[in-house]
């Protein structure tokens, strides 16, 4: 099925609906004025014949008219013929055979009479009826091709604006600066100095491309904001937490600010990841290496801590995604098994195109900074939804999964 997505494609359609509407009426409307015409001429030679019968002198009437015949009485006329004439004084009609005829009633010496002429006999009207419809069907049909060919040049020259602007419109989003333009270039060139429609909608636009780049500016300046402002102060606890340790009072409540430390700046590094457009763009690269580079930073920065992590990911994985957000994904995953389950031990699995990490909750709680194994799961939900993959979350017995979905 043919489907008339663009405008120029549908006012086409429409110009040539309309075209072939009117040859249709054309042909229709011309054929009822021959007709008439036609007609006219006929009931012409019979009314002069009329005016020849009624003044003539002889007492035997007879037609000159080729084909033509007067009934003094109307008694000898056919019945069929009575019905076709009716009561009218003058008219047509056709017989069952397809036989035309064309009739005047005269009044001589009070006694009516029926001039009947067959038209079907006549050389001019057995060709008149051919060359009509070719006279017709000819004129309609270049009147056809010309109406096409209009259609598509109105078609092209209506549409022309709507394309324009947006040609104009993406080639503006990809422009980095138009600062240096001239006002009166981008007006001429967006179709701000219009007055119909497409100005209306070319001034609608222009509103809403500053607006929208009001909001991406201050979404910039927020971004940088963030990235200096909290990732200094994050930095002095975490040095401060290093070379004073001893002055923290107990182990487990240095370890909760180092915890609380480490796990502020992962999250501003998420948010600060997906706020930046670079990193939505998308790649195809392996998995594995980026798991065991993600468990091999834990194990660094917590070396005495009893953590099992075990991985099981098919080496030939391969999936399509940022690089940066997946490794952010399974650090909080890693981390979030780490820090907020109440258990020590972690296994990382690929099934298909699943990638499963789950967490074992058999061994007891003796973490006074325990959390909770949801903490987290918006911004694993975030990063999954930014890369078009999937998450289940499940939580049964002693098992905690997290099953990420990805897309080869």
């Amino acid at each position: 099925m043919i489907r008339f997505t663009s405008l120029q494609n549908r006012l086409m359609l429409a110009f040539t609906c309309l075209s072939l509407i009117i040859c249709i009426s054309f042909i229709r409307f011309s054929s009822i004025l021959i007709e008439i015409a036609e007609a006219n001429a006929y009931q012409s030679i019979l009314a002069q014949e009329e005016q020849r019968l009624t003044t003539s002198t002889n007492t035997l009437l007879t037609p000159t008219i080729l084909n033509t015949v007067l009934y003094t009485n109307m008694e000898m006329v056919p019945n069929e013929i009575i019905t076709a004439v009716g009561d009218a004084r003058s008219g047509s009609f056709e017989t069952k055979d397809e036989q035309q005829f064309v009739f005047r009633m005269l009044m001589i010496e009070q006694n009516p009479q029926l001039l009947l002429m067959n038209i079907n006999a006549f050389s001019a009207n057995e060709y008149l009826s051919q060359y009509k419809s070719l006279f017709l069907y000819s004129i309609s049909g270049s009147a056809f091709v010309l109406c096409l060919l209009s259609s598509w040049y109105l078609s092209k020259w209506l549409s022309r604006p709507i394309q324009q602007l947006t040609e104009n419109v993406e080639a503006r989003g990809s422009t980095a600066d138009l600062r240096s333009e001239q006002n009166m270039a981008v007006t001429s060139m967006f179709g701000l100095d219009r007055t119909d429609e497409i100005g209306k909608l070319a001034k609608a636009l222009e509103d809403s491309y500053k607006k929208i780049q009001i909001l991406l500016q201050r979404e910039r300046n927020f971004t940088r904001d963030v990235s200096h402002e909290l990732r200094t102060p994050i930095t002095l606890i975490k040095n401060t937490l290093t070379l004073n340790h001893l002055k923290v009072g107990s182990t487990a409540e240095h370890n909760l600010l180092k915890q609380s430390a480490n796990e502020l700046e992962q999250t501003i590094e998420i948010l600060l990841a997906l706020a930046r457009q670079e990193n939505l763009q998308f790649k195809e690269f392996k998995v594995l290496p980026i798991v065991e580079k993600t468990v091999l930073k834990v194990y660094h920065l917590y070396p005495d801590l009893s953590f099992d992590a075990s991985i099981a990911v098919d080496p030939k994985m391969h999936v399509i995604g940022n690089e940066l957000l997946f490794g952010l994904l399974c650090q909080n995953l890693v981390n979030n098994g780490l820090y907020h389950g109440n258990g020590k031990a972690m296994s990382i699995r690929s099934a298909g195109h699943k990638l499963i990490f789950e967490n074992s909750l058999e061994a007891t709680q003796d973490r006074p900074y325990y959390q909770g194994l949801g903490h987290g799961q918006y911004l694993v939900k975030r990063i999954v939804e930014e890369m078009g993959w999937g998450v289940t979350i499940e939580q049964e017995h002693c098992i905690y999964r997290v099953a990420i979905t990805t897309i080869l």
